[in-house]
């Protein structure tokens, strides 16, 4: 908040008993005395406002784009392969399989911002294998409703070298960050993984700005 002042001006001097000649104008007259008073409130209710302006503004938002790296948390849904498990750096990757290793990581976003992009950040063997690296939200009153695809990086979305450092997008439509409405998550789904570790996932990041 920018530094706020208040000096009065009206300094009135005062009357005598039997003496001062009380007028409405002139220098020392009802007139004078009333418009300075008028004055000072006029100020200070301009002050008021500029602090009650200030007041309302939402506490702790970004003022320019700003960047959210979450710890990799991710947990391996039931059914889907072995999973996506560690190293000692703390990455993540799919474990060697056939079919689909899905895991997904819950985020705690701050509400009232614009999600910009979505970046992802590891390895890659090449193919066969593939991956993708999804930022979705889904609703918190429908538990059984489909989640909507925010972002995505992948083998079959963009072009990936190895290791591969990849930003994308958020799709404009639903960048609004409401975690009264929706849960926020990101899902990794590794297939036809062939050498453990070789493909994986080491940093995911938002950048976002005040909404």
């Amino acid at each position: 908040m920018t530094d706020l002042s208040y000096t009065p001006t009206f300094k009135p001097t005062d009357w005598i008993d039997n003496v001062s000649r009380v007028t409405a104008d002139g220098p020392d007259g009802f007139n004078v005395r009333f418009d300075a008073i008028a004055s000072d409130l006029h100020q200070a209710a301009a002050v008021v406002t500029e602090i009650d302006t200030a007041l309302a503004q939402p506490v702790g938002l970004p003022t320019g784009q700003q960047l959210f790296t979450p710890g990799l948390d991710l947990v391996s849904l039931p059914g889907s392969g072995d999973g996506w498990l560690y190293d000692e750096t703390g990455a993540a990757y799919p474990a060697v399989s056939g079919p689909d290793s899905v895991a997904v990581m819950g985020l705690s976003l701050p509400a009232n911002v614009r999600l910009v992009s979505f970046r992802a950040v590891g390895l890659w063997f090449g193919t066969p294998a593939a991956f993708s690296i999804a930022l979705t939200r889904a609703p918190l009153a429908n538990a059984s409703a489909a989640p909507n695809k925010l972002a995505e990086i992948g083998t079959a979305t963009s072009a990936i070298t190895n290791p591969y450092d990849i930003t994308v997008p958020v799709d404009a439509a639903l960048a609004a960050v409401d975690p009264q409405t929706y849960r926020y998550c990101v899902v990794a789904t590794g297939s036809a993984i062939q050498v453990v570790g070789a493909t994986s996932l080491a940093t995911v990041q938002l950048a976002y700005t005040a909404g």
